[in-house]
């Protein structure tokens, strides 16, 4: 069994506690990192009686206190629920789903909904892989149906008790 540095990130993703600046060798390092930008942004615009939120970073663990705030927050001031907009997600793990989904209870409660807009790579591949991705797509309208036709499945059987053309109709 190998064991793994508790300081050494998985393969293919960064430490949120590591720096992005490396001093070359050799040269003393830098007393103050330069600023590193905040790993989450959002914004929020009304859009009808729905408030569109726009995500732009990375959802871990450390931020998904701020995407949760920052949903909350639409979902209190919309009137029929929050359209989140997560094209701009780099990252995307299980604390964003968290998110998604207490919000999505809290909105159904109060007879509002939470839809996901242009989901990015990495949340469509989280929700895809957890079978959550129907909870937020946009309710469909109903389809009416065409007056004088009736939908295949729908066919009634015939009077002698099968479908037309089948056997029992001999």
């Amino acid at each position: 069994m190998h064991a793994r540095r508790a300081t050494t990130p998985e393969p293919g993703h960064r430490s949120p506690h590591r720096s992005l600046h490396v001093a070359a060798p050799g040269a003393a390092a830098d007393p103050t990192p330069p600023r590193q930008p905040s790993p989450l942004t959002t914004d929020s615009y009304p859009e009808g009686p729905r408030k569109v939120v726009v995500v732009l970073g990375e959802v871990d663990y450390e931020t998904a206190p701020t995407l949760a705030a920052a949903l909350r927050e639409a979902l209190r001031t919309s009137g029929e629920g929050v359209d989140a907009d997560l094209r701009a997600v780099r990252f995307w793990d299980c604390s964003g789903l968290n998110v998604l989904l207490r919000l999505r209870r809290e909105a159904l409660a109060v007879g509002k909904t939470i839809t996901v807009r242009s989901p990015s790579r990495a949340v469509r591949r989280v929700l895809t892989l957890t079978g959550t991705a129907p909870l937020f797509r946009p309710p469909q309208p109903e389809r009416v149906p065409q007056p004088g036709r009736v939908p295949r499945l729908e066919r009634a059987p015939s009077a002698f008790g099968g479908h037309h053309g089948s056997p029992a109709d001999n």
